[in-house]
């Protein structure tokens, strides 16, 4: 669990739970901070070369698609 329950009031809507939440802990006693496994600083593609036009035409077909069948739904629905 995340934390301890420190209070349930059912009276009070705003405060109806209240939780004492443990910290993250990504420093150390002293301050310093802490790295992890998956604490890096990551990796960028600078080249941002586009998406291949496939790529741009299957979401356009997928998206035309979709927008038949709900018509299609809603046409025998009704």
């Amino acid at each position: 669990m995340a934390g301890d329950i420190k209070e349930i009031n059912l009276k009070d809507p705003k405060r109806t739970v209240v939780l004492e939440l443990e910290a993250n802990n990504f420093e150390d006693e002293n301050g310093q901070p802490l790295s992890g496994k998956y604490r890096d600083k990551g990796w960028v593609d600078e080249t941002s070369d586009p998406a291949p036009m496939i790529n741009q035409i299957a979401i356009a077909v997928l998206s035309i698609l979709s927008l038949l069948l709900v018509v299609l739904t809603l046409k025998n629905l009704g």
